[in-house]
């Protein structure tokens, strides 16, 4: 299989050249740090596993459904409002909004008491809980545009030095590409004139790269989608010590990418192209299996202290794609072209996840939460029945490394009602670089009853991250620096039956 992504920085990663799946798509589908998908939960910064109560402890440390006394069901909605800020090196600011509307999480946790003579036990297993729900674990939106002038480089330097080594007739388009679609991007390219032969198999970028005004570039990168869980949990409790707790989860992925790069040439440079437009199209689906296991100590009445681990989770993947050029010549011809569907499908291992949580409960004035979960992204895996990935998987390997992500909250009860803040800072994945920070602070109350309670969370997501159009060696690498915001605002409603 051959398909070619230039250098898209996915959670505002660097990605250079990447042939075919690579730990790009490993790492979009692995770093999924989850802040809770109740309000509760986000209002703690996610610092909930220790705490448990609250059905979205179950993508924490599923130990925590156990403190469930009674039946319950939840429900949560959002709204989530991104604003992506980028400056093209040589540019002006590029800014890019989105709103969404979300449903986060549907849950019901069903409580078996054991009793005697009509009072609830007080030794041995004291009650056994059973969850089965809906969380949306990861979002993938995000829209990205940027633009400058005077360029001194051009995405048609990568292409020709991509197709090096390649002889001419590789390169030709056939009568069937003419009529139903090119097989690959750089027939498009040498159809349009946009590389031309050196000789001796090697080619060039046709525009003058010395023109005194340079070349207007311009892109946008337009990301939707995300990641649902279904699960099933069961939950145990010993004697209100030690909690027990297990969930297996289906994992479901819908992602889509729209990649554009647009390029006009100088207009002192003639007989060659006057502007072109160069987009990739992809829609990737799939379903995962993992499981979480977790357990938590209650040694006091006000301390609390867990562990968890999260199994890797195997993405069964299909990607669908093609690529479109259109292309206006100097002379105003205009070719407009695209290659034909095609149609991937591979597998995604993503790494398991240790974590440790600790909570202090001052009675019934509130509370203050910590987790901390290590996270190893080398060990992410690629694989396929054509098995094409011993090399992207030694690369995995050497460019991404174990992290940490750190979670914080707090909680302080006034009668019935309760406020809360949290913090949450995600360690970054790559090994080679530091330009990735991610933080998240949040916020939220609540008011809670015998036999209902309502929440209101949220939560401020702060990214700031780098972009490549395209790298080529000898030629200074185009930079596209990018500060990514979203404010989560979250309702959840919360009956117990």
């Amino acid at each position: 299989m051959r398909k070619i992504w230039i250098l898209v920085a996915f959670f505002g990663l660097i990605v250079t050249q990447v042939e075919g799946q690579s730990g790009v798509d490993a790492l979009r589908y692995s770093l999924t740090p989850n802040n809770g998908t109740t309000a509760r939960s986000l209002g703690l910064g996610g610092a909930i596993g220790a705490i448990g109560a609250d059905q979205s402890v179950v993508l924490s440390n599923p130990a925590g459904l156990a403190q469930f006394r009674t039946n319950s069901f939840n429900f949560s909605l959002s709204t989530n409002s991104l604003k992506n800020r980028s400056i093209f090196e040589g540019g002006n600011e590029n800014v890019n909004n989105q709103f969404l509307m979300q449903i986060p999480s549907v849950n019901v946790v069903w409580t078996n008491r054991k009793m005697i003579k009509g009072n609830p036990v007080k030794t041995g297993w004291v009650n056994t809980n059973f969850q089965i729900g809906y969380n949306r674990v990861a979002d993938y939106n995000r829209n990205m545009s940027f633009s400058r002038n005077g360029s001194q480089s051009s995405l048609t330097d990568y292409v020709a030095d991509y197709v090096g080594g390649l002889d001419p007739s590789e390169l030709e388009a056939n009568t069937e590409q003419l009529d139903r679609g090119f097989y690959f991007f750089e027939n498009m390219f040498w159809h349009t004139y946009l590389i031309d032969s050196l000789g001796d198999r090697n080619y060039y970028a046709n525009y003058d790269p010395e023109a005194p005004d340079g070349n207007t570039q311009n892109g946008q990168i337009l990301r939707e989608g995300g990641k649902g869980e279904y699960h099933a949990a069961f939950a145990a409790n010993y004697e209100h010590k030690v909690y027990f707790g297990a969930s297996i989860n289906v994992n479901q992925v819908n992602y889509t990418e729209k990649n554009s790069f647009a390029e006009e040439d100088n207009a002192i440079t003639q007989n060659n192209w006057s502007s072109y437009r160069f987009t990739r199209n992809l829609e990737t689906r799939g379903f995962g299996f993992g499981g979480r296991l977790g357990v938590v100590f209650r040694p006091n009445d006000n301390l609390r202290l867990g562990g968890t681990l999260h199994t890797p989770t195997v993405l069964n993947l299909t990607d669908e794609y093609f690529d479109e050029l259109y292309v206006i010549q100097d002379d105003r011809f205009i070719d407009d072209h695209r290659t034909i569907d095609k149609e991937y499908s591979y597998t995604v291992t993503t790494p398991a996840r240790y974590g440790l949580q600790g909570a202090y409960i001052f009675g019934k004035k509130g509370l203050i939460s910590a987790e901390i979960e290590a996270i190893d992204y080398s060990t992410m895996n690629i694989q396929s029945d054509d098995d094409l990935f011993e090399d992207v998987n030694a690369e995995i390997a050497n460019q991404y490394r174990n992290t940490a992500n750190v979670k914080i909250g707090g909680e302080y009860v006034i009668n019935a009602f309760r406020l809360r803040a949290g913090f949450t800072s995600i360690g970054n994945p790559m090994a080679n670089t530091e330009d990735y920070n991610r933080n998240i602070i949040s916020g939220g109350f609540g008011i809670q009853e015998r036999n209902w309670a309502f929440d209101i969370g949220i939560s401020r997501d702060m990214t700031s991250d780098v972009h490549i159009p395209y790298d080529v060696q000898g030629i200074e690498r185009p930079v596209v620096n990018s500060d990514f915001a979203g404010t989560r605002l979250m309702l959840t409603l919360t009956s117990k039956f």
